[in-house]
């Protein structure tokens, strides 16, 4: 099992503040009920995890421990060493789980955990199903579930029924709850995301993670107040959240508020210099403050010190294109869609620099791009419009405009698409569409 760590920790801190007369701190004996010993206390007792290491280690070390305590020490100790991130001592633990039972769910529940967070999805599915054979946990099906839709051994449909399944198992299993809330939102289901993110918190109001991800959800909807709520919440709870950091300074780029979503940029860069995302929101929160050159020298600079990526390339070509710079503009959008992070963002942004360019063919190839990623994109199906536009298809551009509307797009856009229609003297067309869509 996990253990919150957050509280105890606290009381350790605390404790260590208190001093002797003479300087010395006061150390808290390792047993605190005279009645326990090394043993009972490894398995019974709640600690910090420093703490439970000393005490486990000292109770595997004693004699007298029958077969089964040995497993639940080994247990606890490989879960303290995870809480303190040393996963290579965790799982020399579990594996000893394993050397004294093949088929301890313990073991095999932990080492699969071990080789979860190590990306090592194969074969944590296959551990995972030995556990839930053995113990249909939560935890169990929860991990197995993860393992096996990351590891491309399952569908959507299945993960779903086996996390529901774990929460039914123990629907105060927060970690299982969040997974789901984020795979249903990456399925575009964001209100059930967010109904899974709510009852997470209201399970735990310190989850910081749940609330991190009702601001991200509700950013992702355009919803930028109250995801500002939840991402300042974030931070209260987990002030080095770094991907909190970078979700508010976006959010707060959206409110209008570039100069504070500049200083987290920063402090996002000062957390991780070798990763793009703390340039790219700092280029951004420059360019809006109208530091456009500066702005250019900050992505600069992230591709020397990251490297390229196509995130980071997307927007040196998109604050180029807002520069009129199109012809560099594609230099990095060309470059951009040859990464294998490429997505239908990248093709979208380079269909439009070479409609900018006049060039219908490159921007016909790009769009069926974008297309092919993601057909039912509106703003995608409205950049369709623009080419078709530009190569004389003007009733194919009306019925995929239409469609547009139909997914979604923003009736804003209805004057941009009119306004090119009148430019190519399509005066009756223009009419008629400004009445249907005004009627």
């Amino acid at each position: 099992m996990f253990y919150t760590t957050n509280a105890v920790t606290r009381l350790a801190a605390f404790a260590a503040m208190l001093v002797w007369a003479g300087g010395s701190a006061i150390a808290k004996p390792l047993l605190t009920n005279s009645q326990s010993t090394y043993v009972s206390a490894c398995v019974e007792q709640d600690d910090t995890p420093e703490r439970l290491v000393e005490i486990c280690q000292l109770g595997l070390g004693a004699a007298g421990a029958s077969y089964r305590q040995r497993i639940d020490m080994l247990d606890r100790l490989a879960w303290a060493y995870f809480d303190l991130d040393d996963y290579d001592a965790s799982d020399r633990a579990f594996s000893e789980i394993l050397e004294l039972n093949p088929e301890a769910e313990p073991g095999l529940q932990g080492k699969a955990w071990i080789l979860y967070y190590h990306d090592d999805y194969g074969l944590a599915t296959e551990l995972f199903r030995k556990a839930v054979s053995r113990k249909p946990t939560a935890r169990n099906m929860a991990g197995l579930a993860a393992s096996a839709l990351y590891g491309g051994q399952s569908n959507v449909e299945e993960f779903e029924a086996r996390m529901r399944a774990a929460m039914a198992l123990d629907p105060e299993y927060t970690w299982a709850i969040r997974q789901l809330a984020w795979e249903l939102s990456d399925q575009g289901r964001n209100d059930e995301a967010l109904d899974l993110f709510r009852s997470a918190i209201e399970i735990d109001p310190s989850d910081s993670y749940a609330e991190y991800g009702m601001a991200f959800v509700l950013s992702e909807q355009d919803r930028w107040e109250p995801a500002f709520e939840h991402v300042t919440r974030t931070l209260e709870l987990h002030p080095e959240f770094v991907a909190a950091l970078s979700r508010r300074s976006l959010i707060l780029l959206m409110l209008d508020r570039p100069k504070q979503a500049l200083k987290d940029a920063e402090a996002v860069i000062a957390a991780k210099p070798d990763d793009a995302d703390g340039y790219v929101r700092k280029a951004r929160a420059l360019s809006e403050l109208g530091q456009r050159s500066q702005a250019h020298s900050v992505l600069e600079m992230a591709e020397a010190r990251a490297g390229p990526s196509s995130y980071l390339l997307f927007w040196r070509a998109r604050l180029l294109a807002d520069d009129y710079s199109y012809d560099e503009a594609l230099i990095h959008i060309r470059r951009s869609i040859k990464l294998d992070g490429a997505d239908h963002f990248d093709h979208r942004l380079h269909a439009e620099i070479a409609l900018w360019l006049e060039d219908r063919q490159e921007a016909r190839e790009a769009i069926d791009q974008a297309l092919a990623l993601s057909p039912d994109a509106p703003y995608v199906q409205y950049v369709d419009v623009l080419v078709m536009l530009a190569e004389g298809e003007f009733d194919a551009a009306e019925d995929r405009f239409d469609a547009a509307m139909e997914a979604g797009l923003s009736p804003d856009y209805l004057s941009d698409f009119l306004s090119v229609l009148v430019a190519e003297g399509r005066f009756v067309q223009a009419i008629k569409l400004r009445v249907r869509y005004n009627s």
